[in-house]
């Protein structure tokens, strides 16, 4: 099993550096009026990436702990509701 998982990181880090090489263009980003010098492209690409991960990560941490906390609560009027 860790020769797989090696293996696999081997594989995905191989592909990345591909992706990386052929994307090395220079581009320049402009939102309004804020703009950023000529950056290559796979910067772009890998940042834009790692902040939908870190948003994903940050909404499904908070949903988790959204979801405890109404199982929580829905356990104690349980145990408050007195029994017929």
């Amino acid at each position: 099993m860790p020769l797989l998982y090696i293996m696999g990181i081997l594989i995905f880090a191989i592909l990345i550096a591909i992706f990386a090489v052929q994307n090395a263009g220079p581009v320049a980003i402009k939102f309004f009026f804020w703009g950023v010098p000529e950056i290559p492209l796979v910067l772009v690409i890998f940042g834009t990436v790692l902040c939908g991960i870190v948003i994903g990560f940050l909404l499904g941490y908070y949903s988790r702990k959204n979801a405890s906390g109404t199982s929580r609560l829905s356990k104690s009027m349980n145990r408050k509701k007195p029994s017929t």
